[in-house]
């Protein structure tokens, strides 16, 4: 692993994380990312979930793709190298379910055309999601993907950015409009006393 390599990594995925989020301000995000990959600054409250080759080794053991987690739960969540060699599972349906309608999701994957994601990854750098397929994962879900022009250009152009980020929305929920029933008005009968006066 070359330090070089894993500083440029670092600084760019700092960097392009923060961009992600930018003026939302969730109250807390959820981080989903391999245990031995040290977590970006965000000036954000995080709780985070590690992943080894097993699944998810902290704060508790499970399938990546089935959480312990209550649905609609998640303001916001950071997936970060989730698509690395060795972890197996797609957790993007199980994420889903934990997003809260209109929660945001930033997604990260070291670019496999640039030189730093080969200079600490080796050659396992070949079986990262390149940009196009990067999308590709996300939009088969429903999701609502932000995709700035300049961030698809750079990461089209190989070599040119070292880390891919992709943020996305799930959809609000559609308010329930309730049929209104009309019922025929029903119609008073005299309610004063009849006035018994006479006129003299």
């Amino acid at each position: 692993m070359s330090l070089r390599s894993f500083a440029a990594l670092q600084a760019a995925e700092n960097r392009l994380i923060a961009a992600a989020f930018g003026e939302l301000r969730p109250e807390w995000v959820l981080e989903m990312a391999p245990a031995t990959s040290p977590s970006p600054r965000l000036d954000l409250p995080r709780s985070r979930i590690m992943l080894n080759d097993a699944g998810c080794c902290w704060p508790f053991r499970a399938r990546p793709d089935e959480l312990p987690l209550d649905s609609e739960s998640v303001p916001a969540v950071l997936l970060r190298h989730v698509w690395q060699p060795g972890i197996g599972a797609d957790p993007l349906a199980e994420i889903l379910r934990l997003l809260k309608p209109g929660g945001l999701l930033v997604s990260v994957s070291a670019n496999p055309w640039h030189l730093a994601a080969w200079g600490e990854l080796g050659r396992s750098a070949m079986w990262l999601p390149s940009w196009p397929h990067f999308q590709l994962l996300h939009s088969r879900h429903r999701l609502q993907l932000n995709l700035p022009v300049h961030a698809v250009w750079r990461g089209l152009v190989p070599g040119w950015s070292p880390i891919l980020v992709l943020s996305a929305s799930k959809p609000q929920r559609p308010a329930t409009v309730r049929r209104m029933k009309f019922t025929r008005p029903a119609v008073a009968g005299p309610v004063g006393a009849v006035s018994q006066c006479r006129a003299a």
